[in-house]
């Protein structure tokens, strides 16, 4: 047949007897033949007799190799079957209780399955003992899968048993096929998996891609099924022959098929008939083919005695047009490819392909009786899928030697003879040529009126047009031609005959261009008219028109040249092979043709290419062409060059100056420079060379120069420097060119403190902002004496003073504001907020008065007040408080509307004082106080008025805690009722209620000792008392470190006594007779008011007499010591009075007074502090 070849092989022999079975060892080296009661084994290759091996008594029926070549088995009708080394020696021998039927071997182990009349058996090396079954029916073939899990047996009864090798023992079997009719399966195998893609072929049908079970019937019928037993196809295939054997070829596509009709017919893998590949004169009992044989080698074994041996060779079946490539896949299929989106598609078309043509979107296949025309539908999108669709089906064979298709019609050549039919089959003409036709082409044209290449056999070259019916002779070479081609537009022609001899003609003049020996196939390229190549001797020729060819290695024809990809024809694959155009785009620009170098790379060249052309063109202003090779690899720089030599063009600069601009864009300054001087143009030289800081080539350009150029290459010189990173040579070069000013600042951005002292020294003291740059930078250097160095010499004493106030220099600053009073303000007021950002409120309060800055001193200590309060800093709060009132008091001297805000602010201090020890006592685990001086506090507070942040909560849960456990439970009761109208938090809510529970249990009284005592009257008090005694109302005064009440009772002077003078009196040695004098013991104790004169001044204690000295508008307070005993002691400055001990003892702890945190000079007389 004309697409595959049966092609006999040299050797033929005669077994004398029927040939039942063969087998090749794995590596084909030796074929064995079941015969007689004999095994004779032959070599592989070329079929010479090796051996002939007589261990068996009667006919022998089976031979099988193992999967490693190792060993080898036979099976006879004496019941035996026997092992035997690869080296031929027998080493094993069992027996079956009836005649062996066939044997098989695992591919991927060493077992071996033997199949008797009654029974089946499975040997291995591993065991002794051979496992047996019995089996219903006559075994007649068997066949492992190939994967080894599974085996087949088929049956004189119609069945096929698939079972698992695993599994022998068991009576189970994964399927039991049941054949329709009962006949024989007289032959089975499994197929090879199907290969998977690689990536160039797709499939685009359901068959199975898994193993497939081959069954033959003496019912003349192939079935197909899976590994389970179920049919892979609907219907069986129907022979009509029985069928003896079934082989596939290695690759698992094609399968072939041998029995009673005397031949070997070739199928497609799932059954579709190709065609016969041997005809026999008896049956063909057994086909095997040779393992690793490229093409594949068939033997085939028949009842007379006859092996016969064929190699079946296929042959290419393939059309090309453009980037459409179309070929013969497994003989019924039909693939196309679009070799530049690298997309394709696969036909089925269920019969022997024998042509394929492809043209355009058209595609013509002719089958073995028919012949389809396909239409392309999608896949001209870069990413979208090739598709096509049945179009026309011609029900008639046809028989010809080359078969063209055309938009419109069919070209059928046949020797001399081409025959035209239109899709539909009719004829339309037909054309008689005077030689054989060898080489037929469409190259194109318009629809129903294409344009036909044709090579004779004679040496003619021929052009015809579908719709003419007279052909034109172009061309006449002496030999048969073997390969045409023609340029694009048709303007030249390219014929390679029979000896190698590749000629280009101008198809005009008919004039010879160049020839070329060695040569199989030529093509021009689709898209330039000037590039062609050709390939022999494994050599690829790229050349262009007129200029020598680039030779690359490469094996195969070419059959097409589109763009930068020549496609190659290589044994069966088709190669899209890009080339590349470097050399040919050199010869052009060499030649400056810069119009087909352009051309040519349009095609594709590396960026490396378009670089070297686009500058080559515009060393030569050639713009249009440097504009689009920049464009080509997105130079945008070298485009902006383009539009200016355009502009300068357009303006008519001279040539020498456009030349000179390309070379400067180049990088070429020097030849730039050497072309501005010999066309006399030496200041664009001299430019040229300063902005590129190339000074030493511009000094000698301007070897002639002025002072103030000279002076202008100095400054140039030092930019360059700063530019170039080299800013301590452009200082020095700009102090040497004068211009200080740029120096100062190149300086001090630097940080050179030895430049920027020389260069001081050279600035007059009208360059202030220079001065002033350079003070700033010797500010933050720390130099103050250069800078104040340089505020003296431009008078600027009010930098110099916030310099002095920004360095902390204080004692410097102060001397400025004594110096200059109105920078007074410029010194003191920073100098207050320093000292008030490190709580030193008193000195802070000074400078701001100094500053004159009143109003802003009080809103500073209002808002420190205030974030105390929030922020929950109690003690903070009472001391700013304090020192509000201060402010307060010392202002109503001018203003007396603040005294009651002196006496409010007063009352928070002492509150928050207070409090701070409460609220840490609730919130924090320890307390540095006592029950009782917490308790103290409670109670102090608890006769307040409501203060804001203050929590009434605390205060009572402090006085119901302590005083529970102090044995004060009735004041405990009564602050807990008083909770029980609070809203407590959850935290202590468990607290008061268990208290509250508790406190149930305790007396209605307070412990005795704890009741406070009026020092005046001297009776008890309840703890809920207040602030003045319940029965005299005498104020109580506390003493501010524990809070008890102090035996201290307020006196005043009469009216007439000024105050210097009652302290005078007070502080006198009084009478002897009067030392136990004491004002309120003959006073009535409702008296609320007791007022002493002189006489009664003189006869008081010194030391039982407190004086509290209170700033004006306040009076001076005297109070009066009823005991003595108790020491008491006063703070000097805020004049709360304390229990002398608790008073030195918190001195010695904190340093300074609880209350106003004052400093206090330690002194061995306890009474120095009430008089300091």
């Amino acid at each position: 047949m004309g697409n595959f070849t049966g092609a006999f092989n040299p050797w033929e022999t005669k077994a004398r007897h029927c040939v039942y079975d063969l087998a090749f060892k794995p590596d084909g080296s030796e074929l064995l033949v079941a015969a007689d009661n004999k095994v004779i084994i032959y070599d592989g290759i070329d079929g010479t007799l090796l051996q002939v091996l007589k261990g068996h008594k009667d006919l022998v029926y089976a031979v099988a190799w193992s999967h490693d070549g190792e060993t080898f088995a036979s099976g006879s009708a004496d019941r035996s079957v026997i092992l035997w080394t690869e080296q031929h020696e027998g080493t094993l021998k069992y027996s079956h209780s009836d005649a062996i039927q066939c044997l098989a071997f695992s591919p991927v182990t060493s077992l071996l399955l033997s199949c008797a009349m009654g029974d089946f058996g499975l040997w291995s090396a591993d065991e002794k003992n051979v496992q047996k079954q019995r089996i219903t029916g006559r075994c007649s073939s068997c066949a492992w899968s190939r994967d080894g899990s599974i085996f087949a047996i088929g049956t004189h009864d119609g069945f096929v048993h698939i079972k698992k090798s695993g599994n022998f023992q068991s009576d189970e079997y994964v399927a039991k096929i049941e054949r329709p009719g009962g006949e024989p399966v007289w032959a089975l195998r499994f197929c090879a998996p199907r290969p998977q893609d690689d990536g160039s072929r797709r499939f685009y049908d359901n068959e199975p891609s898994s193993e497939v079970l081959v069954v033959t019937d003496w019912n003349r019928r192939v079935g197909f099924y899976d590994p389970e037993g179920n049919p892979v196809k609907r219907d069986d295939m129907v022979l009509n022959y029985d069928p003896t054997c079934v082989e596939f070829i290695p690759s698992g596509q094609f399968l072939l098929i041998g029995g009673s009709g005397r031949q070997v017919t070739l199928h497609t893998r799932l059954g579709t008939e190709i065609g016969t590949v041997a005809q026999m004169d008896t049956w063909v009992w057994c086909i095997r083919v040779r393992p690793v044989s490229n093409p594949s080698t068939v033997v085939v074994g028949c009842v007379d005695g006859t092996i016969a041996c064929y190699n079946l060779m296929f042959s290419t079946i393939h059309g090309l047009h453009k980037e459409r490539y179309a070929f013969r896949d497994n003989m019924t299929d039909v693939v196309v490819q679009h070799l530049i989106h690298h997309t394709m598609t696969r036909i089925r078309c269920h019969d022997l392909v024998k042509k394929v043509a492809i043209y355009g979107h058209k595609l013509a296949v002719q089958l073995s009786d028919r012949l389809h025309i396909y239409r392309q539908i999608k896949g001209d999108g870069e990413n979208e899928q090739l598709e096509y669709t049945l179009s026309e089906r011609i029900n008639k064979a046809f028989d010809c030697s080359l078969l063209v298709v055309c938009s419109n019609h069919l070209i059928l050549c046949d020797e001399r003879r081409l025959q035209c039919y239109d899709h539909k089959g009719l004829k339309q003409r037909e054309w008689q040529l005077e030689s054989a036709i060898r080489y037929i082409k469409v190259i194109g044209g318009p629809p129903g009126r294409e344009t036909i290449l044709i090579g004779l056999r004679e040496g003619q070259v021929c052009k015809l047009f579908v719709d003419n019916p007279f052909p034109v002779q172009v061309l006449k070479l002496n030999g048969p031609i073997k390969c045409i081609d023609i340029s694009v537009t048709r303007r030249h022609i390219a014929v390679v005959d029979d000896s190698g001899l590749c000629v280009v003609f101008d198809a005009n003049t008919k004039e010879v261009l160049f020839e070329e020996p060695n040569c199989n196939s030529v093509a021009f390229n689709n898209d330039n008219e000037e590039i062609i190549c050709y390939s022999g001797n494994s050599k690829l020729t790229v050349r262009a028109r007129g200029y020598p060819g680039h030779q690359q290695r490469m094996f195969g024809f070419v059959v097409g040249f589109s763009g930068n990809k020549v496609y190659c024809l290589h044994i069966y694959a088709m190669q899209a092979i890009e080339v590349p155009f470097s050399n040919q785009l050199y010869q052009y620009i060499e030649n400056k043709d810069y119009q087909k170098a352009y051309d040519l790379a349009c095609l594709g060249v590396t960026s490396e290419d378009w670089q070297i052309l686009a500058k080559d063109a515009i060393a030569n202003l050639q713009c249009e062409i440097a504009k689009k090779a920049f464009a080509r690899y997105k130079d945008y720089r070298s485009l902006q060059l383009v539009h200016e030599i355009k502009e300068m063009m357009a303006a008519n600069e001279p040539e020498y100056i456009v030349r000179a601009h390309v070379l400067c864009y180049e990088g070429k300054f020097q030849e730039a420079a050497a072309l501005y001087r010999a066309n006399g143009d030496d200041n664009r030289a001299m430019q040229l060379f300063t902005d590129l800081r190339m000074f030493d080539e511009a000094q000698e350009v301007m070897a002639s120069a002025s002072g103030e150029t000279q002076r202008m290459l100095m400054r140039k010189r030092a930019d360059w420097a700063r530019n170039s990173n080299q800013p301590k040579i452009a200082a020095e070069m700009l102090i040497s060119s004068g211009d200080l000013d740029k120096a100062v600042q190149l300086i001090t951005e630097n940080d050179w403190m030895d430049l920027a002292i020389n260069v001081m020294r050279k600035l007059e003291r009208s360059d202030v902002d220079s001065l002033r740059r350079l003070a700033s930078y010797f500010i933050r250097k720390s130099e103050f004496n250069l800078a104040a160095r340089i505020y003296g010499n431009i008078n600027d004493i009010k930098a110099m003073a916030q310099m002095h106030v920004a360095a902390g220099h204080w004692t410097d600053a102060f001397a400025i504001a004594d110096r200059y009073p109105k920078f007074v303000e410029d010194v003191y007021l920073p100098y207050a907020r320093h000292l008030a950002e490190r709580d030193q409120f008193l000195e802070a309060q000074k400078a701001y008065h100094k500053a004159g800055r009143d109003q802003e001193a009080l809103r500073v200590l209002e808002q420190l007040t205030g974030n105390a309060v929030d922020e929950n800093r109690f003690a903070d709060a009472g001391y700013y408080h304090w020192l509000l009132s201060m402010q307060y008091l010392e202002r109503s001297k001018d203003n007396p509307s603040l005294i009651p805000k002196y006496h409010a602010s007063a009352k928070l201090a002492d509150v928050y004082y207070a409090y701070d020890a409460i609220f840490l006592y609730c919130n924090q685990p320890f307390t540095r106080h006592s029950p009782e001086t917490l308790l103290n506090m409670a109670r102090y507070l608890s006769a307040q008025e409501p203060v804001p942040n203050i929590s009434q909560v605390l205060i009572n849960y402090t006085m119901a805690r302590i005083g529970r456990e102090l044995g004060a439970y009735k004041l405990a009761r009564d602050t807990l009722d008083r909770l029980g109208n609070l809203r407590v938090p959850p935290r202590l809510q468990r607290d008061v209620e268990l208290m509250t529970v508790n406190i149930r249990a305790k007396p209605f009284s307070d412990a005795e000792d704890l009741l406070p005592v009026c020092h005046r009257c001297g009776l008890n008090n309840p703890l809920t008392c207040g602030m003045n005694c319940v029965h005299c109302k005498t104020a109580f005064e506390h003493s501010f470190a524990t809070f008890e009440i102090l035996p201290l009772i307020e006196f005043t002077v009469d009216e007439d006594i000024p105050t210097e003078e009652a302290v005078s009196l007070v502080e006198s040695e009084p009478p002897l007779s009067d030392s136990n004098f004491n004002p309120f013991q003959n006073v009535s104790k409702k008296s609320t008011d007791v007022r002493l004169n002189r006489d009664d001044l003189t006869r008081l204690e010194k030391g039982q007499v407190i004086i509290l000295h209170l700033p004006a508008p306040l009076k001076t307070r005297f109070l009066f010591n009823q005991m003595p005993s108790i020491s008491v002691s006063k703070c000097p400055s805020c004049n709360k009075v304390f229990h002398s001990d608790d008073f030195e003892m918190a001195v010695l702890q904190e340093g300074h007074c609880p209350y106003c945190r004052s400093v206090q000079e330690r002194v061995d007389n306890p009474y120095a502090l009430d008089e300091s």
